[in-house]
């Protein structure tokens, strides 16, 4: 008896430890390792029963990010994205130089005139994410870096090293830094080169990026309420993926209308001081550079009329009164030449309006004889906000996912794991397809066990890509079915990845990240679920049901509503609401060349 209580200790501590010291390595190793610590460690598999489910609509309101595009898979056919939008006056300045209300009613200052502003171009901004980590603060970002952390690295091989041509006002990244034909070293004159100028690594826009296509911009004429009435106002207002106001016909003019393509350059924005006294053109140097983003050009004269003539109303002035006067934007994107899909930096977007005003100019002197008036530029925005969603369309899904769902249905494991995090989850039944205590369960539980490690390995459908990995989301997420919250072992999990662009790679212990093989070609996703298991097993703790989907930012555990096609209310986890790429996985009953790839829990135990 003592010598079984003292085995248990041993274990007990050995496993803290070797937990204690472990890497992200951990949860790969292999039970040969551990056969070098145990005579006695087993390994024991037991079933995983997948169910597909649909959703017929998930809430895609209080987002970060704008979503446009499109992308076509055979299994799961085409997914389109649009969004619909506020605006946000709280950011509106008043245009020219003085408010309408001293223009109106005069002044002593002989400067307050008419400045009639007059629209020049109006432009719908939505900036793309971006990456600018610079780790050694040598103005090369670190993707491009030849060695992110040395600043003394020649990243353009041109005999000066990037901290160098930095504080010089050169560009590390080329060799000829104002593109005049002689080299940096032997150049004498870059005042050319604007070292203000910044590159970027563009995130989050994927497919073709030279594909064309058509983007719609239309006024929204339904009124987006922000708090719910049938919550008496005490509550904010769901928007779902399917609420498109466009196709209901709440629609007015339409904004933009025409072909598109994307453009990965900064936006120089210059600063006019244009004497409109001489014949020369004197507009300045450029100010400052905008970030790189989707410009669309808008109708000039509706906004003329909607928002410069507005100058001074109550519309302009109270964000309730301008929510019902001008009600927000409908942004469709169709007719694209290639697969391509963005995900857009809705808290940076923004209507940027340029204008003409009148300006009195004194010629700096206190004689009036030599005063005029001339023309001079100036911008100014609106930011979209308020009440923000993503619209999601999916047309021609095959046969395969809806023979699933057909099959789910009925209470019968699906072969095929379909995720579409948007579209589709799956829901997972651990050891018996009824969550009951099965014979097999029961007998392992009788057992005085130490639960060493308990891991879900997800195979990939490989078919389903043809090399083409570009949309495979790069993580799935593991929780509780009924209520969206996060099981024990994401909780328990603390391991940070320290790569500043290492995006959604915390938690790696918990998993759920895409592995790779030798050849640098995906082909699993693995769980370690140690505690879930464990508590099932030795503290008979309830087997829940376990939702699998996939996220696009594990830390965050924020929950969203959906509905499944049968109108059932469900708990989705946030990120997966906002990543829309499909994944297909084999599930519980592959056919017979695909068995070694069946879903199952592997657990390595050790008795005592």
């Amino acid at each position: 008896m003592l010598k079984k209580v003292l085995l248990k200790i041993y274990v007990l501590i050995f496993s803290f430890v070797f937990i204690i010291s472990c890497n992200k390595d951990f949860y790969s190793v292999g039970i040969e390792i551990f056969d070098q610590q145990f005579n006695d460690l087993k390994s024991k598999t037991f079933p995983i029963f997948s169910y597909q489910q649909s959703l017929e609509k998930v809430q895609t309101n209080n987002i970060s990010s704008l979503h446009l595009g499109t992308f076509d898979n055979d299994l799961f056919g085409r997914t389109n994205s649009g969004f619909i939008s506020q605006l946000n006056i709280s950011t509106l300045q008043t245009f020219g130089l003085f408010s309408q209300e001293q223009e109106i009613q005069g002044s002593p200052d002989i400067r307050v005139i008419n400045e009639n502003e007059q629209l020049t171009a109006v432009y719908l901004e939505l900036p793309y994410f971006n990456n600018t980590n610079d780790a050694d603060s040598d103005g090369v970002i670190d993707i491009y870096d030849a060695d992110p952390s040395n600043p003394l690295s020649d990243s353009d091989n041109d005999g000066v090293d990037d901290i160098t041509e930095l504080r010089a006002g050169l560009n590390p990244l080329s060799n000829d830094s104002d593109n005049d034909g002689i080299l940096d070293l032997n150049d004498s004159d870059n005042e050319t080169y604007n070292a203000s100028a910044q590159v970027y690594q563009i995130d989050s826009i994927f497919g073709n990026r030279n594909a064309t296509f058509d983007i719609k911009v239309s006024e929204l004429t339904y009124f987006l309420n922000n708090l719910d009435p049938k919550n008496n106002f005490e509550s904010q207002k769901e928007y779902f993926s399917d609420d498109d106001f466009y196709d209901r016909g709440f629609y007015g003019e339409t904004l933009h209308d025409g072909q598109i393509t994307l453009n990965f350059e900064e936006i120089p924005v210059l600063y006019y001081e244009d004497d409109l006294s001489t014949p020369e053109d004197e507009i300045s140097q450029i100010n400052y550079f905008d970030t790189p983003r989707l410009r669309v050009p808008l109708n000039i004269n509706f906004f003329q009329g909607m928002i410069v003539n507005q100058e001074g109303s109550d519309q302009l002035t109270n964000q309730t009164i301008f929510n019902n006067y001008f009600k927000g934007l409908i942004i469709k994107a169709e007719n694209f030449s290639d697969d391509l899909y963005m995900s857009l930096d809705l808290f940076n977007s923004r209507i940027l309006f340029e204008y003409n005003y009148n300006f009195y100019n004194t010629n700096g002197t206190d004689d009036v004889s030599d005063d005029f008036i001339e023309k001079r530029q100036k911008s100014n925005s609106i930011s979209l906000g308020g009440v923000a969603y993503n619209l999601y369309k999916y047309d021609n899904i095959s046969e395969s996912i809806l023979t699933s769902l057909s099959l789910s249905k009925e209470n019968i494991p699906s072969d095929k794991i379909y995720l579409n995090g948007t579209k589709f989850i799956s829901k997972l039944k651990l050891f018996s397809n009824d969550n009951s205590l099965s014979s097999e369960l029961q007998e392992f539980k009788d057992k005085d066990v130490l639960i060493n490690e308990a891991n879900i390995i997800l195979h990939l459908d490989q078919e389903m890509y043809n090399s083409n990995y570009e949309f495979i989301p790069k993580r799935l997420y593991l929780y509780s079915y009924n209520d969206g919250v996060p099981i024990e072992d994401f909780n328990k999990d603390f391991s940070i990845n320290y790569n500043p662009t290492a995006v959604n790679a915390n938690k790696f212990l918990f998993g759920g990240l895409l592995q790779y093989d030798s050849n640098n070609k995906p082909t699993s996703y693995k769980f370690n679920i140690t505690n879930h298991v464990s508590n099932i097993v030795r503290h008979d703790s309830l087997n829940i049901d376990i939702g699998l989907t996939t996220t696009s930012n594990v830390e965050d555990i924020s929950i969203k509503n959906g509905y499944s096609s049968d109108n059932r209310k469900l708990k989705i986890p946030s990120p997966s609401v906002s990543l829309p790429f499909p994944v297909s996985i084999f599930g519980s009953k592959p056919n017979q060349k695909d068995l070694s790839k069946q879903l199952k829990l592997e657990v390595i135990y050790t008795e005592y």
